[in-house]
């Protein structure tokens, strides 16, 4: 299951900012996200109770995810050679390449 794997890596390099990040690697954390943050708010209605316009345990997750899709964006530039966030969405979307940056 490389998409959990990609999940995954996302949460273990989550201090790392001078690293590369892939499109795929990006795109698939960034997509499982939400459904694991509805998953969480489930269980934890379950067993605390919550009713479902109340917030629960899970916004600590969404908190954390914050800083996790940080580093992956300052990866996922990386990858991508460029500096700066000028239309970081394009750059988000463009394939990787072999440069760099400095």
């Amino acid at each position: 299951m490389k998409i959990i794997g990609y999940y995954l890596e996302s949460w273990r390099r989550f201090r790392d900012l001078k690293g590369r990040t892939t499109r795929p690697a990006f795109w698939w954390a960034f997509i499982l996200n939400p459904f694991v943050f509805i998953v969480l708010g489930g269980i934890f209605a379950l067993i605390f109770g919550i009713e479902s316009d109340e917030w629960g345990p899970e916004i600590f997750y969404g908190i954390a995810y914050i800083w996790v899709l940080i580093t992956l964006l300052i990866r996922r530039r990386n990858d991508m050679g460029r500096k700066g966030n000028v239309l970081l969405l394009w750059w988000l979307a463009a394939p990787s390449t072999s440069e760099t940056s400095e």
